[in-house]
C-alpha cells in the first residue's frame, strides 16, 4: 500500500544547543524506523522508499551533522560516535521508543553504534552496504565524490546529471528525490549543495572503532538485523556480507539487491524497498512511545 506523502520537516536543537539536526517525520503511530544517510548525502535520499512504504510504520529521516539542513560542526567532528550521540537526542527529543535503526554506509556504521546505546531498546537493525572491513578503494573513492562536487549548479537537472554520471545504475525518480533536498538555492539563483566537505575528512582514528571492535559490536546486537549488500558493490566485499549475517549477528539474515553498487537505495529502489518491507514485517509489533 503506497502511504501518503506527509512527511513534516523540523529541527531538534542537540549538544545542549550547540546544532540543530533537521529531520523529516511522518509523525505516524506505527512503528518507528529511523533513517540515517551515508556519507555526502542527506534525509532525501530516503524519500523513495518513504513514499512507497506501507502506513504502519512511522519514518524518521535525519540530516546528520554536517548534511542537509543541520547544523555544521565548525570543529569538523563527524565521528560516526558522536553523530550517533545527535541521534541519540534527537529520539530523546521525539520520546522514540525501540526504534529500528536503518542505515547506510556511514549512516550504517552511526546506527551499529547507536544500537549498542539503545541496548535492548532497539526493534531491529538494518546495515546497508556498510562493513566492518570496507574496501579501502571504494571508500575512497566516496570520499573523493565529496570533495570534487561542484560547488555550484544552475539547476536541480544539472546535479542529477552530474550524480548519473558518476552512479549510471541509478533510478532517475530516487537521484531526483535526493537532489531535491541535496542542494539549496542561492542569491543568484543557482543552486550550491548542503553540504559540509569536511564530512569527507578522515576521522582521527581514535574516534573511529577498528574493524575488531566493529565486529564484537555486530556479536552484541540482540535485536533482528538484516544486512543489504548492492551486488555490484565496491564497498562491501560479499564475504565480509556474508560473515556479518551469518555468523556475527545472532539474528541476521541478508539481502543482496541485484543491478545495484554501493548506493543502493538509488540503484535499484525497487528491491531495495521489498527488501525493507519484508524485514519490518517479519518483527514484532513494536509501538511508539518513550524510551
Amino acid at each position: 500500500m503506497k502511504r501518503p506523502l506527509f512527511m513534516q520537516r523540523r529541527n531538534i536543537r542537540v549538544r545542549s544547543g550547540r546544532f540543530d539536526i533537521s529531520i523529516e517525520d511522518s509523525g505516524s503511530t506505527g512503528t518507528p524506523c529511523v533513517l540515517l544517510h551515508g556519507r555526502g548525502e542527506c534525509s532525501g535520499v530516503w524519500r523513495t522508499l518513504t513514499e512507497d512504504a506501507s502506513p504502519d510504520y512511522r519514518f524518521i529521516s535525519i540530516d546528520l551533522r554536517g548534511h542537509g539542513d543541520s547544523s555544521w560542526d565548525p570543529d569538523g567532528a563527524y565521528g560516526s560516535r558522536a553523530l550517533a550521540g545527535d541521534v541519540l537526542e534527537v529520539l530523546l527529543a521525539l520520546n522514540v521508543r525501540k526504534p529500528v535503526l536503518i542505515g547506510h554506509s556511514l549512516g550504517g556504521s552511526v546506527a551499529l553504534q547507536l544500537t549498542g546505546m539503545l541496548e535492548q531498546f532497539t526493534s531491529g537493525l538494518v546495515l546497508v552496504d556498510f562493513g566492518p572491513e570496507s574496501d579501502v578503494t571504494g571508500s575512497k573513492k566516496v570520499r573523493a565524490e565529496i570533495h570534487d562536487t561542484p560547488s555550484r549548479f544552475e539547476s536541480i537537472d544539472e546535479y542529477v546529471s552530474w550524480l548519473h554520471d558518476r552512479r549510471p545504475l541509478a533510478n532517475g525518480r530516487a537521484l531526483r528525490n535526493l537532489a531535491a533536498h541535496a542542494l539549496r538555492r542561492t542569491q543568484t539563483g543557482a543552486f550550491e549543495p548542503k553540504l559540509d566537505r569536511h564530512v569527507a575528512d578522515d576521522s582521527p582514528l581514535s574516534e573511529e572503532p577498528r574493524a575488531e571492535q566493529f565486529w564484537h559490536m555486530l556479536r552484541s546486537v540482540r535485536c533482528p538485523s538484516l544486512v543489504v549488500r548492492g551486488v555490484g558493490s565496491a564497498v562491501l566485499n560479499p564475504q565480509v556480507a556474508l560473515r556479518m549475517a551469518h555468523q556475527a549477528l545472532p539474528k541476521g539474515r541478508l539481502a543482496t539487491i541485484s543491478g545495484a553498487g554501493h548506493a543502493v537505495m538509488t540503484d535499484n529502489p525497487e528491491e531495495f524497498n521489498r527488501a525493507i518491507e519484508t524485514f519490518l514485517a517479519s518483527l514484532p509489533h513494536a509501538a511508539s512511545g518513550g524510551l
